[in-house]
């Protein structure tokens, strides 16, 4: 392991390196997480650098990770994250940690209206810089981690703080820093905001709520079959059965395991290990009375309005201009949930625009005036 980004596995050494970082006005942060082959999803390597230094922290070799918390809350340090979003989560899942000021670099890319948004493509353009993308999708909860795969791991953040300079720069020469500071403000709450009651995990399945009540019943049995066995296994889900394949077995059910066996996505080690299984799940979901299939709640309905979607082409009208005008994407002047709202509601001044969910103060006051003319 190279002096440049020792890697941490004792909380002695944590410790040391909160001490060390204590003092450090910027910090850059990535995260390398189990997702895409575990059930049970986690952070497994944290990417810590300075302007000068990266250190490499191992969560898995640590009994809590609850020292940075020390660190992670203080407004002196900016944390530099590029998509701060999932990592962001994954702090919080790793011991309810929470990050009090952050600098997102794709957000500000966004705001700059940058063509690529990737790490590795703002890497290339600033810095001729070629990220190894061999580990993107390595199993991170194996132990030992590679050579290779730790200085991969480091080289994430070692250039972040550069490319959060030129970033924060071309905010400020734009008049646009104020824009990032609240959508980085907006950032670091979205882990802990209380969401609701949360959909099933089988509605969640992209294409799901196309299903019709009783095909929903089968991909419902499917699921709860899936999720069992995934988590016995720790597993990501999708090893054990696609998406795709759960919902072509959920439209149109096989009788048998014959038929089972002709299906995409069910190979031989699939039929032989886990055909009856999914037989069994698919003939409860069919066995079950028509007042127990599950049904996808409706929209909200709202009272006939003729001049609504007269209204709504006006305001993507305005946007259209104002993308062009600002050189911005559409998602970055006004998102289409927040244009229909704004077509339903009629919002009449600033305030009550301000007051709509998604709308950004700066959105308010740069693009609030055209788009409310636009009723």
């Amino acid at each position: 392991m190279s002096a440049h980004h020792p890697l941490i596995t004792t909380s002695d050494g944590l410790a040391v390196l909160v001490d060390r970082l204590a003092h450090e006005p910027v910090v850059a942060l990535d995260t390398e997480a189990s997702s895409f082959h575990r059930y049970t999803e986690r952070v497994c390597l944290i990417q810590l650098s300075t302007r000068t230094d990266t250190w490499l922290v191992d969560p898995l070799a640590l009994p809590d990770i609850a020292a940075m918390d020390r660190i992670l809350t203080d407004p002196a340090i900016e944390w530099v994250i590029h998509d701060a979003d999932y990592d962001l989560r994954m702090l919080k899942r790793a011991g309810g940690l929470r990050v009090t000021n952050v600098f997102d670099t794709l957000v500000a890319a966004e705001l700059l209206n940058e063509p690529e948004l990737g790490l590795a493509a703002n890497l290339a353009k600033h810095f001729g810089i070629t990220l190894d993308k061999r580990f993107q999708k390595a199993d991170w909860s194996k132990r030992p981690l590679t050579p290779d795969m730790l200085a991969y791991a480091a080289t994430d953040t070692a250039h972040l703080i550069a490319l959060r300079d030129i970033l924060k720069a071309r905010l400020e020469e734009k008049g646009r820093w104020s824009w990032a500071r609240e959508e980085f403000e907006h950032l670091v709450h979205i882990p802990f905001a209380n969401t609701g009651t949360e959909e099933p995990g089988f509605l969640r399945i992209k294409g799901a709520k196309a299903l019709k009540p009783r095909q929903l019943a089968v991909l419902r049995e499917l699921h709860g079959w899936r999720e069992a066995l995934a988590e016995r296994l720790d597993r990501a889900p999708f090893m054990v059965l696609g998406n795709e394949t759960m919902l072509d077995l959920s439209r149109n059910p096989p009788a048998d395991l014959a038929a089972l066996g002709q299906r995409k996505g069910i190979g031989e080690s699939t039929l032989q290990r886990s055909g009856p299984a999914i037989m069994k799940a698919i003939e409860r979901a069919m066995a079950l009375p028509k007042d127990q299939w599950p049904r996808v709640e409706r929209p909200k309905r709202w009272d006939r309005d003729d001049d609504y979607e007269e209204r709504l082409k006006r305001l993507k009208q305005v946007r259209e201009r104002l993308m062009v005008e600002h050189d911005l994407r559409p998602g970055i002047v006004s998102p289409n949930h927040v244009l229909t709202e704004i077509a339903r509601l009629m919002p009449r001044t600033s305030d009550e625009l301000a007051a709509l969910p998604g709308m950004r103060r700066w959105q308010v006051e740069l693009f609030g005036p055209s788009l409310i003319a636009a009723l």
